[in-house]
């Protein structure tokens, strides 16, 4: 994440710091605004990493230029955290 981004995030959601539990407050937030979240609820996980793939390089038709990962490993692990498939 880039400083600019997190100092926003943090202002908006009162944030301590840059720990583990304040990134994640980040990517569910990230997650809403790209309205997502009903759909991780719904189980609908191919379509919800549709929706913010451009987020995080790390995921699959970014053309960042790095590492992308594999959806069927992605939702592998969604599934292996509790995570529901429609």
């Amino acid at each position: 994440m880039l400083e600019r981004y997190f100092d926003a995030y943090k202002k908006l959601l009162r944030l301590p710091d840059f720990s583990p539990s304040s990134q994640d407050a980040i990517a569910i937030q990230q997650i809403a605004e790209r309205g997502a979240l009903a759909d991780i609820d719904a189980g609908r996980f191919d379509i919800a990493v549709s929706k913010v793939r451009n987020i995080w390089a790390s995921l699959r038709g970014t053309n960042y230029g790095q590492h992308e990962n594999k959806l069927e490993v992605l939702r592998a692990q969604f599934v292996g955290v509790g995570g529901r498939l429609a």
